[in-house]
């Protein structure tokens, strides 16, 4: 297993100021595109990721700075900021399609409280974003499925968007984790990977049984959603954070193996691409589309 670089948080800053100024074009003049079963079938889950998705980050503000003035890395304040900055486009362009196939934004569901919970448990940054990259592991498999649930040409091109963006999000939360964790005793660190896959498999769960009927649709069943997910946690936890803390530790090689049996054959190659792949490059969960409408 090669031992991945971390990136410089300057760089960060950079992929996102471009990113923002070669973001996909979104064709809002279609209008409502929905039918009636696809609205049925995505209305509540799309509106609880639209929800999750709209946080103003105030909470992980304050651990960036706090991890900022400790470790002199000035450049990470700014860089959650444009992290942040993305995530709440996302909730923009959600809602702007919502509102056109007249689906209600929501201000609460007790799924995303209980997440905006676990992310503020301890107060710390590692808590914070151990919660959010779980989630957005997930989510790269969700907007696939939500992408095919639906023949909308405009919900499609946010959810291109959207995974596009989350690869990168992932590739940032990840690094980040491997910089908190460097040094860790060996205990210490084997019972936070233990907790880190106990919270996977939760989410993944929760996330499986809540959204169903948009799972289903986008030709997700249970063991399609749960095997993506799977590769994915293995892919980004296995290949990009822990090779930094695992060389040299006595549990190191049982726990590679776990991460590769993670790896189901069968499960189609997910949404991670490479560090240095340009972002058209990004796959997507799952065959590769057909769009049903020109």
């Amino acid at each position: 297993m090669t031992t991945p670089q971390l990136r410089p948080t300057r760089d960060w800053i950079a992929h996102f100021r471009r990113n923002r100024a070669v973001l996909l074009t979104i064709p809002w003049d279609l209008g409502a595109e929905l039918t009636d079963a696809e609205r049925a079938a995505i209305a509540r889950s799309i509106q609880a990721f639209q929800l999750g998705e709209s946080s103003e980050g105030r909470n992980l503000m304050r651990y960036a700075r706090a991890w900022a003035a400790r470790s002199g890395d000035v450049d990470y304040v700014e860089a959650i900021r444009l992290l942040i900055a993305e995530e709440q486009r996302h909730a923009r362009d959600l809602g702007r399609f919502m509102e056109l196939n007249g689906i209600a934004c929501i201000q609460h569901r007790w799924t995303d409280s209980v997440f905006r919970a676990l992310r503020n448990l301890l107060g710390t940054l590692e808590i914070s974003i151990g919660v959010l990259v779980t989630a957005e592991i997930i989510a790269k498999v969700y907007y696939a499925a939500l992408r095919e649930a639906s023949e909308s040409t405009t919900l499609r091109r946010i959810c291109d968007q959207i995974l596009r963006d989350e690869v990168r999000h992932v590739e940032f939360q990840t690094e980040q984790l491997a910089r908190l964790r460097l040094g860790r005793a060996p205990l210490l660190l084997r019972a936070t990977l233990a907790l880190q896959q106990f919270l996977f498999v939760g989410a993944t769960l929760l996330v499986a049984w809540s959204h169903r009927p948009t799972l289903a649709r986008g030709g997700f069943g249970f063991r399609r959603f749960w095997g993506a997910c799977r590769s994915e946690f293995a892919r980004d936890f296995f290949g990009r954070v822990e090779p930094l803390n695992l060389a040299g530790r006595p549990f190191a090689e049982p726990l590679k193996r776990s991460a590769r049996r993670l790896e189901l054959r069968g499960v189609p190659e997910a949404t991670s691409c490479g560090p240095s792949a340009p972002l058209a490059s990004c796959g997507r969960v799952g065959r590769p589309p057909t769009d049903r409408r020109p």
